[in-house]
């Protein structure tokens, strides 16, 4: 069987020579995903990205693909039964916005709160910028991390008034703490 990807050398046409068809931005977009998110392929962003991509994500400065590759791994081992829901892509030229949703049990430390083992959703809207041969040059993010927060028990439910939220203050203090110390015995709080 023969690898349908287009290799580097796909690109390198001697001078006069026809140029290679242009791979659709909507297809590297979903390659994208299924190889980084869906495989877990840690190759993915070496591979697909441009040197100089960058990746815009909420609460972050901008990052490389090494910084972004690392933040990979942390979710997989924090939701190792991650499952990702593609609703919709829309591709404009070399843009590609897709609204998705992550979805898993967070049975390991995740952006710093330790395993909950609580099963946990992320509605995500992504935006990224492809090159003419289907390289990654930005991607920008803008998750419900807020939905994400309370689904893990971090912040008080919204409709909690302030003896609630001064109760889920204390109650998750404990409760933070206890999972620390779980998670320092049985050894899975590391990154």
């Amino acid at each position: 069987m023969t690898d349908a990807r287009p290799s580097l050398a796909d690109h390198t046409a001697a001078p006069g020579a026809a140029a290679p068809p242009r791979r659709g931005s909507r297809e590297s977009a979903l390659e994208l995903m299924e190889r980084g998110w869906r495989l877990k392929d840690t190759t993915v962003l070496d591979e697909m990205a441009a040197p100089e991509c960058t990746y815009h994500l909420a609460g972050h400065p901008p990052m490389g693909s090494a910084e972004f590759m690392e933040l990979m791994g942390q979710i997989w081992r924090a939701k190792p039964d991650l499952r990702v829901e593609t609703f919709e892509i829309i591709e404009d030229g070399d843009w590609v916005a897709t609204r998705l949703r992550f979805s898993g049990t967070q049975s390991g430390e995740l952006l710093g709160i330790p395993p909950t083992g609580r099963y946990v959703s992320i509605d995500e809207m992504v935006l990224e910028r492809w090159d003419e041969h289907g390289k990654l040059l930005e991607l920008h993010q803008e998750a419900d991390f807020l939905g994400m927060l309370g689904s893990l028990g971090v912040v008080p439910p919204k409709d909690a008034g302030p003896l609630g939220i001064f109760a889920h203050t204390f109650t998750s203090a404990i409760r933070f703490t206890w999972l620390r110390r779980k998670a320092r015995r049985s050894g899975s709080g590391s990154n």
